[in-house]
């Protein structure tokens, strides 16, 4: 492709989406990033655009050839932790964001219905362009954080939540893991291997409903006289010795109901469940086979434990160019995108 007719399609695609983007540009027209670079200069040279961080836009009034120093937008992320889970999700949006030439500012709100609220009010005051936010509790539990979100002036995408009970009409986007389909991949793979009696052993908060739900829809799918036993866990502040007697319990209803396959979330429940059956003499997965779920730690278990992968980097990565999409497109409910992405099962010893 001639430099003349790169430079005609830049000019076309800032005159339809306000702005280009050279990592795009360049991987849609099969070019370099540094030939694109070299275009804007030229094109800047005549007033026709502006460079910024990333790409370009059209030029300002009055200052055809000004500069800006700043990306082409900001986006605020919120999410409820940084240890766990979420470090991928992050470095998706993060990959995401580098790429489109985006700045991204992170909150983390520790689970708190308070702190986020708090921050993503702290976030819109200061400007951002958009938001990616990960609620501590679902619509159903405490809406607040959504209400807020709807209401905030920028496009908002909810990450890895459902939006089931806000209003259809909002105008919030959402991109999360179908965690009933990774549910299905669990049970569908116990099931292929024999097992007609599965346990679910679950610990409470917004992943655990569409996990549940997604067991038993497999076992009255592929199972029919199948039975599944469901056991709460108690929550990861409890007391470590509390945490391994209901393990004990667990394993014992678990031989009493003849069950011989358990689904864990989270998988380092799913590790300390190893280390109590091991400890019992029982052989995994002779004896108990054992699927975690959100494999964050799963192979570094002593027998290596099968686990359902949630795309948590696609998450984050598609929720923010969502989000990016909506600043070019416009804001309205038309714009709107809510995407499921399904997991993945990482098959290892412990099935």
């Amino acid at each position: 492709m001639i430099p003349h007719e790169r430079h005609s399609l830049i000019l076309r695609q800032i005159e339809l989406h306000g702005m280009v983007i050279t990592a795009e540009f360049a991987h849609r027209h099969g070019v370099s990033g540094m030939t694109v670079r070299r275009d804007l200069v030229a094109l800047e040279e005549k007033g026709l655009l502006e460079r910024v961080h990333g790409g370009a836009v059209a030029p300002a009034p009055h200052h055809p050839t000004a500069r800006r120093r700043g990306p082409l937008a900001t986006i605020g992320m919120v999410v409820p932790s940084a240890d766990y889970y979420y470090p991928a999700v992050i470095r998706g949006a993060r990959a995401a964001a580098g790429q489109l030439g985006i700045r991204l500012v992170l909150g983390v709100s520790g689970y708190s219905v308070d702190l986020e609220t708090e921050q993503v009010g702290r976030l819109v005051a200061g400007g951002v362009d958009g938001l990616l936010v990960t609620p501590s509790r679902t619509f159903a539990d405490d809406g607040a954080t959504y209400r807020l979100l709807a209401g905030a002036g920028v496009p908002a995408v909810v990450v890895e939540r459902s939006l089931e009970g806000v209003d259809p009409g909002t105008a919030i986007g959402s991109v999360r893991s179908d965690h009933g389909h990774g549910a299905e991949l669990a049970v569908r793979h116990l099931v292929e291997r024999g097992h007609t009696r599965i346990a679910v052993a679950w610990r409470a908060g917004p992943t655990a409903a569409p996990v549940l739900a997604g067991v038993r829809r497999a076992m009255g799918a592929l199972c029919p006289g199948g039975e599944t036993l469901s056991f709460p866990l108690l929550g990861a502040a409890a007391p470590p010795a509390d945490q391994r007697r209901q393990l004990e319990e667990l394993l014992d209803q678990v031989r009493a109901a003849d069950v011989r396959a358990v689904v864990v979330l989270p998988d380092q429940v799913a590790m300390a469940l190893v280390d109590v059956a091991t400890g019992r003499g029982w052989r995994v997965p002779d004896d108990l086979a054992l699927v975690g779920y959100d494999d964050e730690f799963a192979a570094l278990s002593p027998v290596p434990l099968t686990a359902v992968a949630p795309p948590k980097f696609d998450v984050g990565h598609t929720a923010l160019r969502s989000c990016v999409d909506r600043l070019r497109t416009g804001r309205g409910p038309a714009a709107l995108t809510r995407v499921d992405l399904l997991p993945t099962l990482a098959v290892r010893e412990s099935s």
